[in-house]
């Protein structure tokens, strides 16, 4: 009777037996599939690999056996997923690449021994209490050379935490971060001067100590190129004509030499000192352009200004802005406050020269007053027609006026005395 008529026949002990041998031939077929689709094998009590797992070079290593034929490790990391390195028949070990470890990972090593398989598992997890790992961890290299990282304290870590930065190169150099920056006396970031050690992929470490308890460690594998903020273009020209201008800039300086079509650039185009400027309206071009810009001239005659910013082609991470170059008119177009100030001015300047003159002009009538003249109550009221006049006063007089007589009469005698 073969085991599929066994299955067939459930509730018999026959039955159990033929399903158990089926389970176990697929586990064994199948256990180094992906995680999403089985576990790893179960770790026989009889096994005695001794597997030991070293998160500092991430090294797989156990108990050599004679006469092994074959061997395989296996790493399942929760965002990576199955990782896989075989092993050679004389060895005893298998090295991981860098990757995060502070979510815990699962590990696992098999070999052939006598033709008998042997297989151990071992699940690595992040020593310490939960929530005292640092934070918010980032950095960003700036200027070619330097490089800032900083991170937050972990929620439950206690009040003495200290936290240290370490930074790993391909060749599993370690280097301890030589200048920190604090928040009362806590290590919060970490400024490098020096990047020469770093790779493409570069594991950072940040790990603690603290009298009260355990603290757990946080590692992240940064790609150099994604966090670099590129600086603004060199030898911004412009050169118009009378209908169209024409911008050139030469590529940045990086930390690794790069190609034009890696960079994309930010054109702000403005009036000379106007506050007021539209950032919607900005300007990308990308760096297989060649480094150039053509654009019709403004049409107002007031100078202006362009300004250009660098970045990584595939990701928006914009750095800083260039310093602005002027082109265009000489002058200025004016403006309603310069004919506002202006007016003003020559308002004052107007008042302030009729006052001086007005003084001057009293002043010089206080040294030399008028000279006197007799009045002519007749001219000075009416200017009179002489002629006129005296044909009237002749007219009236013989007409009209009327002499009064006075008769005076001699006395020879005083009259007598009564």
């Amino acid at each position: 009777m073969g085991i599929a008529e066994l299955v067939r026949r459930p509730g018999s002990p026959a039955s159990l037996l033929a399903v158990a041998v089926l389970l176990t031939m697929v586990l064994d077929s199948a256990w180094l599939l992906p995680q999403e689709q089985q576990d790893l094998p179960t770790v026989k009590p009889n096994s005695s690999l001794n597997v030991k797992f070293d998160p500092k070079t991430t090294r797989l290593t156990w108990d050599c056996k004679e006469n092994t034929t074959y061997g395989e490790c296996v790493l399942i990391h929760k965002e990576k997923g199955l990782i896989k390195k075989k092993v050679k028949d004389s060895e005893c070990h298998c090295t991981f690449p860098d990757c995060s470890l502070h979510g815990g990972v699962t590990l696992a090593v098999q070999i052939n021994v006598n033709q008998r398989r042997l297989s151990e598992r071992l699940v690595y997890s992040n020593p310490g209490r939960e929530g005292t790992a640092a934070r918010n961890f980032s950095c960003v290299i700036y200027d070619a050379d330097f490089m800032n990282c900083s991170w937050a304290r972990g929620r439950a870590a206690p009040d003495d935490v200290q936290y240290f930065l370490y930074t790993r190169s391909k060749k599993r150099i370690e280097r301890e971060c030589p200048h920190y920056l604090k928040d009362s006396g806590t290590h919060v970031g970490c400024h490098l001067r020096d990047l020469s050690g770093l790779t493409s992929y570069s594991y950072f470490l940040v790990n603690g100590t603290s009298q009260e308890t355990g603290i757990q460690f946080f590692d992240s594998l940064l790609l150099l190129k994604e966090i670099e903020r590129y600086n603004a273009p060199d030898n911004i020209t412009v050169h118009c004509n009378e209908s169209h201008c024409l911008v050139r800039w030469e590529q940045p300086r990086t930390r690794q030499p790069r190609s034009n079509r890696e960079f994309q650039y930010q054109l702000d185009v403005q009036r000379w000192h106007d506050t007021n400027s539209n950032r919607g309206q900005l300007i990308v071009v990308f760096g297989d352009s060649g480094n150039r810009y053509n654009f019709p001239k403004p049409g107002s005659k007031a100078k202006h200004t362009v300004k250009i910013r660098t970045a990584d082609a595939r990701k928006a991470h914009w750095g800083a802005w260039s310093q602005p170059v002027e082109f265009g008119s000489e002058e200025p177009e004016s403006s309603l406050v310069h004919i506002y100030i202006l007016v003003v001015l020559g308002t004052l300047v107007c008042g302030l020269t009729l006052s001086c003159l007005f003084k001057r002009f009293i002043r010089t009538h206080r040294l030399f007053p008028p000279v006197p003249q007799i009045k002519d109550k007749l001219n000075d009221n009416h200017p009179v027609d002489h002629e006129i006049l005296w044909e009237k006063f002749t007219h009236e007089t013989g007409k009209d006026d009327k002499e009064e007589v006075l008769i005076v009469e001699k006395v020879s005698e005083a009259p007598a005395k009564l």
